[in-house]
Formats: C-alpha cells, sequence, structure tokens
C-alpha cells in the first residue's frame, strides 16, 4: 500500500478522537448526528489500516511485546466504536427516512408537517447515497402494499388529480447536460388542446310536457266566470317522437272538468236500499264474523235466520252453510 494513504501519528490520534466524539453524541440520537468531516468514514479505514501496518511492522522488528499487545488493544477498540456508529447511523437514517415517508395527514385539512431535512452537506457521501436508496425502496414497498388506499381509501382516490402542463413545458434537466438530481424528473401530463365537450344535464321530457299542460290549465278561462263563452280546447300533447317524448304525459295533467267528490271511495258501488235481499237459515255456526255488502260484521250461529244480499246468501247456500228461507 502507498505511503500516502496512511496517517501520521498525529492525524491517527485526531481521527480517532473524532471518531469517539461522534459515537458519543450519536449513541442517545435518533437522527444521525453532524460528522466532523465530508470523508469521515475513508479517514476512519485510513486509520485503522495506518494500525495495522504498524503493528505488523513492530511484530517484524521486535515481536509480540507489550507495545504490540497495546496497539492491537487499541486497534480493536478503534474498530468496536466504527461498528456501533455506523450501525447507530444506518439505524437513525433508516427511522428518519420511513418516518418521513410513511407520515400521513390526520384529516383531510391537515397537512403533514416534515421531519427536520438531514443537513448533507454534514455528512458522508456514502451516507447520502445510502439514504436515497432507502427512500427508493420505501416507495417500492407502498406502492407493492397500496398504501395510499390503505391511508386514505376513497377519499384518497378521488380527492388525488394529476397536476397537468401547457404543451412545450420542459423539465429542468431538459437544459442542462448533467441530472440535477439523483433521481430521474416525473414523467409531464399535458392539458388536451381540444378538449371533448361535456354532455349538458337534459330536462326530463315528460316532467316538462307536464309543467307546459299545467301551465295551459292555469291559464285557461274558468267557465262558471264567463258561461257564454264557449269553453277552449286544451291543447293536446306532443306525439312521442325519435328522441323519448311520451303520449302518456297528457295523463298527469289535470283534466279541466274535474270535480272532486265526497263520495270518491263509494264510486260505482249502489246504495244498500237497492240491492236485493235473501232470507236465509243458518246450518253451521261460524267461529269468526263476516264482513257483510254494508261494511259491517255479522256472526252467523246455527238455527239463525238473517237477510242477506243475494251475492253472500247464494254463497253461503252453495256452500251448504245456509238454506233459503223464504216467508
Amino acid at each position: 500500500m502507498s505511503s500516502d494513504n496512511l496517517l501520521t501519528p498525529e492525524q491517527a490520534r485526531e481521527i480517532q478522537e473524532q471518531l469517539f466524539a461522534t459515537y458519543r453524541q450519536q449513541t442517545n440520537r435518533h437522527v444521525p448526528v453532524h460528522l466532523p468531516r465530508k470523508d469521515f468514514w475513508e479517514m476512519v479505514k485510513r486509520l485503522l489500516t495506518t494500525l495495522d501496518l504498524q503493528i505488523h511492522d513492530m511484530i517484524r522488528k521486535h515481536g509480540a511485546d507489550l507495545r504490540v499487545q497495546n496497539e492491537q488493544k487499541r486497534q480493536a477498540n478503534v474498530r468496536h466504536i466504527a461498528s456501533e456508529l455506523a450501525r447507530r447511523r444506518m439505524v437513525a437514517m433508516m427511522q428518519h427516512a420511513s418516518s418521513q415517508s410513511l407520515r400521513m395527514a390526520t384529516s383531510v385539512s391537515d397537512v403533514a408537517t416534515p421531519l427536520p431535512p438531514i443537513d448533507w452537506q454534514k455528512a458522508d457521501a456514502a451516507e447520502r447515497a445510502l439514504y436515497n436508496a432507502i427512500e427508493k425502496e420505501m416507495d417500492k414497498f407502498k406502492m407493492t402494499i397500496g398504501w395510499r388506499e390503505m391511508q386514505d381509501g376513497l377519499r384518497g382516490e378521488m380527492e388525488f388529480v394529476e397536476p397537468t402542463h401547457k404543451p412545450g413545458t420542459m423539465q429542468l434537466d431538459d437544459f442542462t447536460e448533467e441530472a440535477l438530481t439523483d433521481r430521474a424528473p416525473p414523467a409531464l401530463v399535458f392539458e388536451d388542446d381540444n378538449p371533448e365537450p361535456m354532455d349538458t344535464f337534459d330536462v326530463d321530457e315528460e316532467d316538462r310536457i307536464a309543467a307546459l299542460e299545467w301551465d295551459a290549465y292555469e291559464s285557461a278561462p274558468n267557465p262558471s266566470e264567463h258561461p257564454d263563452e264557449a269553453p277552449q280546447p286544451m291543447p293536446e300533447a306532443p306525439p312521442q317522437s325519435k328522441e323519448g317524448r311520451h303520449g302518456a304525459a297528457m295523463e298527469l295533467a289535470p283534466s279541466a272538468n274535474s270535480v272532486i267528490d265526497d263520495d270518491w271511495m263509494n264510486e260505482g258501488e249502489p246504495a244498500d236500499e237497492s240491492l236485493p235481499k235473501i232470507r236465509v237459515r243458518i246450518l253451521e255456526s261460524f267461529d269468526d264474523p263476516i264482513a257483510t255488502a254494508d261494511g259491517s260484521e255479522l256472526v252467523l250461529k246455527a238455527g239463525d235466520v238473517h237477510n242477506l244480499d243475494e251475492t253472500m246468501a247464494q254463497w253461503l247456500i252453495e256452500s251448504g252453510t245456509a238454506e233459503a228461507a223464504p216467508l
């Protein structure tokens, strides 16, 4: 190995002190602390390489004496602290990346507060590359398990609208020869120059025709107020057409000669006095009363004589429950 990669005793002591100090700061922290230099891990590697060569040189010259044992303990201690520091920093970066990626708003109006970013000017370049790889893997993980659907449900699917851009919009990377970031720029969605017109809402044709008929009925003169004038005929409903007009809409319009009668429920039923009566004698008793034509209830007992309407009397006689008993 070239001697340019080895550290002087003063440089080795300085890097070792920086390593131990950074480890003490990182011990109780959940985010990566600032490193004393950007090439921190490269210098730790050169420190361990320098110690290793010194130990081999001392063994070759003096054998495994006390000085060699002290250097070996020092080397083992540096390796242990470097390993623990790297592990704690990797855990902190993983925790920071996952927490930032999985933070969600608690309601529609809330916005997830981002975590404080890592100052990469005071971190190692290798650590930044690792952090970017963790972020990419987190995005793949969320897409695989459907993280957005799990957290936002249908609201997330309906509210998310992919932003559109004017035709001709370019990325910043298009103006430079080198990429500005480690990630590729997102694909742009352009607006449609000739969007298709949206279908207009058509008023229901039957409702429109019914409204026209009602307006015509309201504007028609009342024959009782002007008896000498001939009543004006009602306008006819438009015939059924291919566009969906329905001739049955005239049934929805009120009749000009409609008169509401209080006896509308009894319409079509003759008066009780006009119904012919037949005298019958009951042969079998009924446990439950039966309804007569006038709406009343009648209890039939064997031996009773009743004057019933013709329909009920014939039904009882034909069923064998009663017999005719004329006077």
